[in-house]
């Protein structure tokens, strides 16, 4: 199993795409340095069951605000429309603002983090503020948020039936936990064994430079809640030693809610990776059994995180990496150094991309690439997390520094 998936390209070879296009958008804006949004500080932060709101914005460039249902933390996701015409635009959130943020053909999708604060008025609802100021025509927006849970919230309980591959509802809601590692454990010592085998195969396309090991060294917990994936640099034996782990062959799902809380590497080369691949990916060959990536982070863009969909495009070419679809979402505060939930929705013909509990980003049938199957529908898939080194994002350079450790608080699913 593990050896047969080195043989593929995987998804990240094609997603030379996010370099041409969502890059782009991450280099186009600079971010205020009045920022009041710090990551979370304890792994107990997470919460099972996202509040989250919606809002739509008319077409004017004005102050607009949002009631929300409690005070407290939220993560708001401002969607930027596509336009013909590329423009430039302010935009602010509480404390928080972008400004010369370039919107294109592609629109563009912002991160920010307000505290909103219970009114005095207890008969008024807590609300926040947007402004988006265009430089141009008015740009359209919508606005979509999560109250992010408190530091002190315990993990929740699992209630599972035991199941190494259960079949969620196929129009979810998605809210009772199933399955999830919590990573505890002492200091030193390897993932739990009943969830996670090491995966000598993968990579960041052609050009990779890592090499994924079973090495306690490049996977192990840290003694404080979270797993830490590691690369090392040139000088280490293997050179640029890192690791792939997964949960196939001892648990797989269909449909439901898979969320991760990750803090990724920031570097030039550096790729880490939180992604779906189907059981019967290696009977059928890379990529007819699909490939969901829930998140792929390029360390030298440390304020972008990335969707991606692999699977039969009609390709025929040697070089093809069946890229189907991308999605992209830039935070105002760096991912990097910092913890994020990164997650996915999965239904019949419908996946939805998350970030901090606030959907950005959906993919269907009709989405797809010209010539593309869709193959995400009544088959498991089971989980992979790995940092590779090298490859499509460029190789290190003398900035990057090693080791570089992807940590990983926890792994939860919901069906």
């Amino acid at each position: 199993m593990t050896g047969a998936r080195g043989t593929f390209a995987r998804r990240r070879a094609a997603t030379l795409l996010l370099a041409l296009a969502g890059v782009a958008g991450y280099a186009a804006f600079q971010t205020s340095t009045a920022l009041s949004y710090q990551p979370f500080a304890s792994a107990a932060a997470a919460t099972h069951k996202p509040s989250i709101t919606t809002h739509t914005s008319p077409t004017r460039t004005k102050l607009r605000k949002f009631h929300v249902s409690a005070s407290g933390s939220y993560a708001i996701i401002v969607s930027l429309a596509a336009l013909p015409t590329p423009e430039t635009a302010d935009v602010y959130v509480g404390g928080e603002s972008v400004h010369g943020a370039s919107v294109g053909n592609a629109g563009l999708k912002l991160e920010f983090m307000d505290t909103v604060k219970r009114p005095t008025d207890t008969v008024k609802r807590p609300t926040f503020s947007v402004r988006v100021v265009s430089h141009g025509p008015a740009v359209p927006f919508t606005v979509d948020s999560a109250l992010q849970p408190a530091s002190s919230a315990p993990p929740p309980a699992v209630t599972s039936t035991g199941a190494t591959s259960p079949t969620g509802p196929v129009s979810g809601p998605y809210n009772n936990l199933v399955w999830s590692d919590e990573f505890t454990g002492a200091a030193g010592t390897p993932p739990n064994p009943a969830n996670w085998a090491a995966d000598s195969g993968g990579g960041c396309g052609p050009g990779t430079l890592s090499t994924n090991t079973p090495n306690l060294a490049n996977a192990q917990l840290t003694g404080a809640g979270q797993l830490a994936i590691t690369a090392f640099g040139p000088t280490a034996l293997p050179a640029y030693s890192t690791a792939q782990l997964e949960t196939g062959g001892l648990f797989s799902f269909t449909y439901g809610r898979i969320e991760a809380r990750i803090d990724v590497a920031a570097g030039q080369g550096i790729c880490s990776a939180f992604w779906l691949y189907s059981d019967d990916g290696e009977q059928l060959g890379w990529p007819n059994g699909g490939e969901i990536d829930v998140m792929e982070a390029i360390g030298q863009y440390p304020n972008q995180t990335n969707g991606f969909l692999h699977g039969p495009t009609g390709s025929t070419a040697a070089d093809a990496n069946f890229q189907q679809w991308n999605s992209d979402v830039n935070s105002v505060t760096p991912l990097a150094g910092g913890y994020h939930t990164y997650g996915l929705i999965w239904r019949p013909d419908l996946l939805t991309w998350t970030l901090d509990g606030v959907p950005f980003a959906t993919a269907t049938p009709a989405t797809l690439a010209k010539g593309s199957t869709w193959v995400f529908n009544g088959h498991p898939f089971h989980i992979l997390l790995d940092e590779a080194i090298g490859g499509w994002p460029g190789n290190p350079n003398a900035a990057t520094v090693f080791p570089a450790s992807m940590l990983v608080d926890w792994v939860r699913l919901y069906q």
